[in-house]
């Protein structure tokens, strides 16, 4: 039922603005969707995580990831293999699974760049390389000198779109179709 009302509570808040009618005094912002998040085994990535946190929940109002020191439906965590790259996810719902991070990725591309693009992937976003550096769910595509770690416009605007007609644990449409999300 509240996602049903967010589409229209935002109708109204457009036509007041169109309107110059302010909100009343003491209104509430529209409650943003919790996603809960452990770190419990990020390991090197502990740090860098909670940036890539910070900048999600920055660039998009409508979702706010919240770290817990007990294992929940999100996870991240390092790993090594043999090859040295491969960071990953495994989804869940949109808001759940788990973030794999490879060691290695971090000695190639800016963690933080690695750690955003794969939280990408969790908010429902598929990769969209090969492309230029300004998208970060472009990845390792975008080469190894890329320092951008903020999503662009489009990026931001459609994890809202997908987060304003779903919910947390909702199915991510791409995810499962034969893509790899990487």
């Amino acid at each position: 039922m509240a996602r049903a009302l967010r589409p229209l509570s935002a109708v109204v808040l457009a036509c007041g603005a169109l309107l110059n009618v302010g909100t009343p005094a003491g209104a509430a912002a529209p409650t943003p969707e919790i996603i809960p998040i452990d770190l419990l085994l990020a390991g090197s990535y502990t740090d860098v995580s909670r940036e890539a946190i910070a900048i999600w929940n920055k660039a998009v109002p409508s979702i706010k990831f919240v770290e817990q020191d007990t294992p929940a439906a999100l996870r991240v965590m390092e790993y090594k293999t043999a090859r040295g790259v491969q960071s990953h996810v495994n989804i869940k719902g949109a808001g759940r699974g788990w973030v794999y991070l490879e060691v290695g990725d971090a000695q190639l591309y800016k963690p933080s760049r690695i750690v955003v693009h794969e939280l990408g992937h969790i908010l429902s976003l598929p990769d969209s390389g090969p492309g230029p550096c300004s998208k970060v769910m472009t990845g390792a595509s975008a080469g190894a000198d890329c320092p951008n770690d903020q999503p662009d416009t489009a990026e931001t605007a459609a994890v809202a779109d997908f987060f304003a007609r779903n919910d947390v644990g909702a199915r991510v449409p791409w995810w499962g179709s034969g893509s790899s999300a990487r």
